[in-house]
């Protein structure tokens, strides 16, 4: 079920028509009735899904990968990424399955999965899907680079890539609605309010019928909280101060250069200092510019 706030009508209450509960209740029932096409898992993370559940032989996964240039180029230039410096430098597939593992890869098979849902098929809705990945791939490489002793590095990337799919969804919902009903055309401060009541809710909703890991999802469904435990909600600080940083370096709907990392309540959980903050801000642009060619916008 989407679930809404009671703050989420105020831009919305008369524009369109209806308050944010109604239009949440048109949403949901679209997203349920199947009029709304939602990406679906790429036959190539089943097949590693499958492999791994049957404890199969690296072998197996290797030969899966290979079937997809992409998704093998991914999970060779992760092996031979930053997180695996000072190692030397793999060419071949099964090395590169083997010093990652059977989890990381499927990590990354998701990861470059995760591309085809921050797409829709409306011609208006272009720029803010584009945002949104720009928004989310600079979220995953901070959470990536904010996930020592806090979670797999692997893990917070993905939950970083996928903490806003919530958006995505409720952007293919609206096309979808709009293109039977003009009261569904939202303003831009309208459609902001809308995503922000409702996206962490459709975003666990929608990565559940993607058999994502239960953390993650937690990550997904969590990363707006502000009462945080620093014993159990290690992978939701990660994701939560990555949110932060993303907008503090521009990419994102709502850009705040002025935002102060350090006052994030994820910050203290995750013991970070003005001296570590600034060099994070440093570190994630330059893996903003290495990665743009790994997952083009």
């Amino acid at each position: 079920m989407i679930e809404h706030t009671e703050t989420a009508g105020g831009a919305l209450q008369g524009e369109a028509g209806f308050g944010a509960p109604s239009l949440a209740k048109e949403v949901e029932a679209a997203i349920a009735g199947g009029t709304v096409e939602l990406p679906v898992l790429p036959e190539i993370a089943l097949g590693v899904r499958d492999v791994i559940a049957r404890e199969g032989p690296l072998g197996e996964v290797v030969r899966v990968v290979e079937r997809e240039p992409a998704f093998a180029a991914a999970v060779l230039r992760y092996a031979n990424s930053v997180a695996f410096a000072g190692l030397r430098p793999v060419t071949d597939l099964k090395q590169a399955v083997s010093r990652l593992g059977m989890g990381a890869v499927e990590q990354t098979v998701l990861a470059v999965a995760a591309r085809g849902a921050f797409q829709g098929s409306s011609c208006e809705d272009v720029e803010a899907f584009r945002v949104l990945w720009e928004h989310s791939l600079v979220t995953a490489l901070a959470a990536r680079r904010l996930a020592v002793r806090f979670a797999p590095p692997e893990q917070a990337f993905l939950a970083g890539l996928l903490h806003d799919i919530g958006k995505a969804v409720l952007l293919r919902c609206l096309a979808t609605l709009r293109a039977r009903d003009e009261r569904f055309r939202l303003s831009p401060d309208a459609l902001q309010e809308f995503m922000a009541s409702l996206h962490c809710r459709a975003g666990d909703g929608f990565l559940e019928t993607w058999n994502i890991p239960a953390e993650i999802r937690t990550a997904v469904r969590r990363h707006h909280d502000t009462d945080l435990d620093a014993a159990r909600d290690g992978l939701v600080a990660v994701v939560a101060c990555a949110d932060r940083v993303a907008a503090k370096l521009g990419a994102s709907s709502v850009p705040d250069p002025d935002a102060s990392v350090l006052d994030h309540p994820a910050a203290r959980v995750l013991r970070l200092d003005d001296v570590k903050i600034a060099a994070l801000l440093v570190d994630v642009e330059d893996d903003v510019a290495r990665v743009r060619g790994d997952f083009p916008h």
